[in-house]
């Protein structure tokens, strides 16, 4: 079964992400990225926890838990309610017109810890992978940050702070996760 046709299911963790369609972008200026997490805010946090978010300029990434209470069609309504507000709101501004982003987006279960933690780390390096920065502790459209400060706001920051054993070995864990990259990055450029 492919990711992007699971059934979800509540209370389990899923890595959501999703693309624009072709060579254009979902986001094109700050205001963009403000007025999404501003949507995820509202549409996405009643029926789900927000672990961890990454947008860059052509895709977002999001780990969230779906809460108890609500069921993954609720989720999955959800995620499509966002995607085509942000995608209504951009066209207009844009003087654009058709889809925005790929159909359906893809949902992955995070079935074990190890894949917890490292999809948590994939998704704070993408600025890095794509190559949008040298420092992807200081990419303004991830929430490393939250992390890296203390801050919750509307990211759920315990469970992953609890799950690394604070936010020492949590910020260890990613530092130890980006020299290994970047070392084996590096290699690969050098050949």
């Amino acid at each position: 079964m492919s990711s992007n046709t699971i059934i979800m299911e509540p209370g389990l963790f899923y890595h959501v992400c999703n693309r624009a369609v072709g060579n254009d972008v979902l986001f094109k200026h700050f205001f963009d990225y403000n007025d999404w997490m501003t949507d995820i805010e509202k549409i996405i946090l009643p029926v789900a926890n927000l672990h961890a978010y990454c947008m860059l300029d052509n895709h977002y990434h999001l780990l969230v838990r779906i809460h108890e209470n609500a069921s993954g069609i609720e989720f999955s309504q959800s995620i499509n309610r966002l995607q085509s507000i942000h995608a209504k709101r951009f066209n207009y501004k844009y003087r654009r017109k058709g889809g925005l982003f790929i159909s359906p987006f893809n949902r992955i279960p995070i079935k074990d810890d190890e894949q917890l933690a490292w999809i948590f780390w994939y998704i704070h390096r993408n600025p890095l992978h794509h190559s949008k920065t040298g420092n992807w502790k200081d990419y303004p459209y991830s929430s490393f940050s939250y992390y890296e400060q203390n801050r919750a706001f509307f990211i759920d920051t315990s469970y992953m702070y609890n799950f690394f054993g604070g936010q020492d070995q949590l910020i260890k864990h990613h530092e130890s996760q980006a020299d290994a990259y970047l070392l084996i990055n590096r290699a690969l450029m050098l050949e």
